[in-house]
């Protein structure tokens, strides 16, 4: 398939991975049009996207349909990366995560049907196995989730297959593994691997929830928007598919290889009480993804962290001797 030429629309265009998606599909040639409420998104994300002149940004809320019916009109394909992103706020929050998510997906669904949009890609979450012993996570396994978040990404891949089945409508679920990347910031929301990038930058030991035994399938961002560009080269309406690295690590062991990539080793780990909501092991069966659209992670997990350190350096000027 052939971007050029297409208009897609990407919402959470200004946050970590919605940015990195559109830069992606500005440089093959699509039209993009790029909405964001600024919530958690930046518009620096989207700094060179802004000087394209194949790019639109319009601020605006996923869950305002008649915004959505505005913007939706003679789109091709549209990619939902926007979302209440953090697992330990929707514990805090649970209604403004589930109002933001599931209320989203819906006014989103209805203003694509309505405009006879050709192809939705979602961003869901391996947040939804929940804590399941089974591993790796397979997509037609039982799911539980255990926090918030995970509840309301496994209402939209419902919604997303409902309408699939009722009205037609073309939504996939790509199913995402603790991605990582350029454009992840150091907060208390954000993932382990900026927050630990943060507090490297800052001579500060690494902080640990639980025993360090935990097992999570880093997955890099470069590697998630090349699945994003497959999926919407292959017909795979309804499918939900796993996306990650596939290269389990403990935390402890991710914990001191970032150490050794940045030379601070003479950093310590310390360990303290599991978070709520948080789940124990992680990782995904990736069979699926690469026989319906070849999906394979380019990035082990020592070169996507040691290319975001670089990056990160570059771009935030800052003090990080990598390795």
């Amino acid at each position: 398939m052939s971007f050029k030429g297409k208009r897609i629309v990407v919402t959470g265009a200004a946050g970590f991975i919605g940015s990195n998606l559109t830069d992606k599909l500005l440089e093959l040639g699509a039209e993009v049009i790029g909405i964001d409420n600024l919530f958690s998104g930046r518009l620096d994300n989207l700094e060179d996207a802004l000087k394209n002149k194949n790019f639109e940004f319009i601020k605006g809320d996923v869950r305002d349909l008649n915004f959505l019916l505005d913007i939706f009109k003679d789109i091709d394909i549209i990619y939902h990366e926007a979302s209440f992103v953090s697992v330990p706020q929707s514990v805090k929050m649970p209604s403004s995560c589930n109002d933001f998510n599931v209320n989203g997906i819906l006014n989103l669904l209805n203003a694509a049907r309505k405009k006879d949009i050709q192809k939705i890609i979602f961003a869901s979450s391996a947040s939804v196995y929940g804590d399941s012993p089974t591993l790796p996570k397979r997509e037609d396994m039982r799911r539980l989730p255990l926090s918030p978040y995970g509840v309301s990404k496994l209402a939209c891949e419902a919604y997303i297959q409902s309408y699939h089945h009722v009205y037609g409508l073309n939504g996939s679920c790509l199913r995402y593994f603790n991605i990582y990347g350029p454009r992840q910031r150091d907060s208390p929301y954000s993932g382990v691997i900026a927050i630990w990038i943060g507090r490297i930058i800052r001579n500060e030991d690494l902080i640990i929830f639980g025993d360090g035994e935990n097992i999570r399938d880093f997955t890099y961002v470069k590697d998630v928007v090349q699945a994003n560009l497959l999926a919407a080269e292959h017909d795979i309406g309804g499918e939900i598919l796993n996306i990650a690295c596939g290269s389990p690590i403990t935390m402890t062991n991710l914990a001191k290889l970032m150490l050794k990539l940045t030379n601070k080793e003479n950093l310590k780990i310390e360990y303290t009480d599991p978070r709520p909501g948080d789940i124990l092991h992680s990782y995904g069966d990736m069979s699926k993804a690469k026989k319906l659209i070849g999906f394979e992670a380019k990035f082990n997990q020592e070169d996507g962290l040691r290319d975001y350190f670089l990056w990160y350096r570059k771009n935030y000027n800052v003090d990080l001797n990598v390795n």
